[in-house]
C-alpha cells in the first residue's frame, strides 16, 4: 500500500491551502453576516478551476479523480466551518463528473464548458417533501413526447437553488419514466433552472450560512431528449454514482473541519489557565484530545481509500460497484459521527466562548451536522453497510 500522493495532488493541496488561507477564511465572518458566499471566493475558486475541477480537459476542466478532488474538499473543509463552501464544491463536482460520464454530447458541449469556468453551477435535485432516500416514493414524473420530455413534480430541501438561480445552470434531476416498474422505471434528466417556470421556496437552513437551500414545483416544463443522463429507466442505478462521489468529498470535508478544529482547541487549551495552570496539562482532556485525533485520522485515510476504490472501479479495475458502495458508506458514517463529536469536544474545551455565536466551532458543529443527512443519512449508510455484509436477503 502507498499513501504517497504524487507531485501534482501535493502542488494542487499547497496552492488550495493558501488561497483558502488568504481568501476563504478572512470571508467567513461576513458571508454567515450576508448569508451568502462572496462573488470573490467563488471567482477565485473558478480561477483555479475547483469549480468544475472533475469536468474533462476537452471541456476546459482538469479532468481530476475523485480523490484529487477529495483532497481539494478537505482543504475547503478547514478553512470554511460552517460547510458553506464545501457544499458548493462537492454538489458542483460530483453531479457535474456525471454529467461528463453519462450526459449526451450535446448536454456536455452546452454545459461543461461553463461548469468549468465557474459560469454555470450543476446540482442535485433527487429529494421532495414526502421523501428522501426512498427513490421509488417519489411523485416527480417525466412524460416521454416526440423530441424529449414533460416534467412535472415538487424537488424540497435542494441544496443551491439561489446559486444556482443567480449564477446559472441547473439539477441533476430524478423523475420516474415508468412509475409502474418501481425503482426499475426511474431516470435522470438535467433540468435548467428558470425561476419564471418554477415556483420556488426559500428556507433558512440551521447552519451552512453562506450556502442556500429551497423547494421548487414545476409543471409541463419542456426538455429535449440531448437532457437525458445515461439510459430512460435507468437512472436508479447511475444516481447512486454521484451520490457515492458526493459522500466521498463530504468525509473529506467533515475530516478537514475537524482537524481544523482539534487544532484551535488545542491552541485554546495551551493558553488557558485554571488552578494555577494551562488546562492542556489535564490529563483528562489529554485523553479527550488523543482519542479524537485518533478518530479523525482513522476517518481521513478511510475517506481517502474509499475515493481511491472509487476511482479504480470508475476505470473498471479491482473493485465492484458493492465494494465502493461498502466503502463509501463506512467512510461517510464514521467521518461526519466523528467529526461532529471532535468538534463538540473542541466546543467544550473553550468554554462559554465556545457557545459563542464568535466561535468557529459553533458554526461547524451545525455546519457538519447537515452532513449525517445529506446525501444518505447515517441510518442509510448502516443499511449499506449491512447489506453488504450479510447479503440483501437479510433486510427484508
Amino acid at each position: 500500500m502507498d499513501f504517497k500522493l504524487s507531485e501534482e495532488q501535493k502542488l494542487l493541496r499547497e496552492t488550495v491551502r493558501e488561497f483558502s488561507e488568504k481568501e476563504i477564511s478572512p470571508r467567513i465572518g461576513d458571508m454567515i453576516r450576508k448569508r451568502k458566499i462572496p462573488e470573490e471566493i467563488k471567482n477565485g475558486m473558478a480561477k483555479l478551476g475547483l469549480l468544475g475541477m472533475t469536468v474533462p480537459e476537452e471541456y476546459g476542466g482538469m479532468g481530476a479523480d475523485a480523490l484529487t478532488t477529495g483532497i481539494v474538499a478537505e482543504e475547503i473543509g478547514r478553512a470554511d466551518p460552517t460547510a458553506s463552501i464545501p457544499v458548493l464544491f462537492l454538489v458542483d463536482n460530483a453531479w457535474s463528473y456525471l454529467i461528463s460520464k453519462y450526459g449526451t454530447s450535446k448536454l456536455k458541449e452546452n454545459l461543461l464548458p461553463d461548469v468549468a469556468k465557474g459560469k454555470k453551477i450543476v446540482g442535485i435535485a433527487s429529494t421532495e417533501p414526502n421523501f428522501g432516500s426512498d427513490l421509488s416514493s417519489m411523485t416527480s414524473r417525466a412524460t416521454k413526447v416526440n423530441g424529449g420530455f414533460i416534467l412535472s413534480g415538487e424537488k424540497a430541501f435542494i441544496s443551491l437553488v439561489r446559486d444556482i438561480d443567480e449564477t446559472g445552470g441547473g439539477f441533476v434531476t430524478v423523475f420516474k419514466t415508468d412509475p409502474a416498474k418501481g425503482t426499475d422505471g426511474i431516470s435522470l434528466i438535467f433540468m435548467p433552472y428558470d425561476r419564471k417556470q418554477m415556483e420556488t421556496m426559500f428556507i433558512e437552513e440551521m447552519g451552512r450560512e453562506g450556502s442556500s437551500w429551497g423547494s421548487f414545483k414545476f409543471s409541463d416544463l419542456q426538455v429535449g431528449d440531448d437532457h437525458l443522463i445515461g439510459e430512460i429507466n435507468r437512472g436508479f442505478r447511475i444516481v447512486h454514482e454521484g451520490f457515492e462521489f458526493a459522500r466521498g468529498l463530504i468525509s473529506m470535508i467533515s475530516c478537514g473541519a475537524a482537524s481544523k478544529s482539534l487544532e484551535n482547541g488545542a491552541e485554546y487549551m495551551k493558553q488557558r489557565r485554571a488552578f494555577g495552570r494551562e488546562i492542556a496539562r489535564f490529563q483528562g482532556l489529554q485523553f479527550d484530545l488523543a482519542q479524537d485525533v485518533a478518530k479523525i485520522e482513522a476517518a481521513r485515510n478511510t475517506s481517502m481509500k474509499a475515493l481511491w476504490m472509487y476511482d479504480m472501479e470508475q476505470n473498471g479495475k479491482m473493485f465492484t460497484r458493492f465494494d465502493v458502495s461498502k466503502e463509501i458508506a463506512i467512510a461517510k458514517f464514521i467521518a461526519t459521527t466523528w467529526a461532529f463529536d471532535a468538534i463538540n469536544d473542541a466546543l467544550q474545551w473553550q468554554g462559554a466562548y465556545g457557545y459563542s455565536k464568535d466561535c468557529p466551532e459553533e458554526w461547524a458543529l451545525r455546519g457538519i451536522r447537515s452532513f449525517q443527512l445529506a446525501e444518505g443519512s447515517r441510518e442509510i449508510m448502516k443499511l449499506i453497510i449491512a447489506r453488504e455484509t450479510l447479503g440483501k436477503e437479510y433486510l427484508r
